[in-house]
């Protein structure tokens, strides 16, 4: 989890860069990583305070979206 916590806090270029050498260390290791990072940064159900959650059952607006993903989204294609 620390290597998760160390790519997560990287800026996206940074990160980018450091997949690629992981990639080429330990594939298997940075498809992992790249899950991890990629279902981090998608939209969850949870990501919702609670108070949001009663408004929307109620037909209030819609939360904000999170940011876009990580450089990781896009650092390995086959990442799934």
């Amino acid at each position: 989890m620390s290597l998760f916590d160390a790519y997560s806090d990287m800026h996206d270029e940074n990160q980018a860069a450091a997949l690629a050498a992981l990639r080429m260390r330990d594939r298997p290791l940075h498809d992992a990583l790249v899950r991890l990072l990629v279902a981090d940064a998608l939209d969850h159900a949870l990501d919702i305070p609670p108070w949001q959650v009663h408004a929307l059952q109620e037909g209030g607006p819609a939360p904000r979206p999170r940011a876009v993903a990580p450089a990781a989204a896009t650092a390995s294609p086959d990442a799934t």
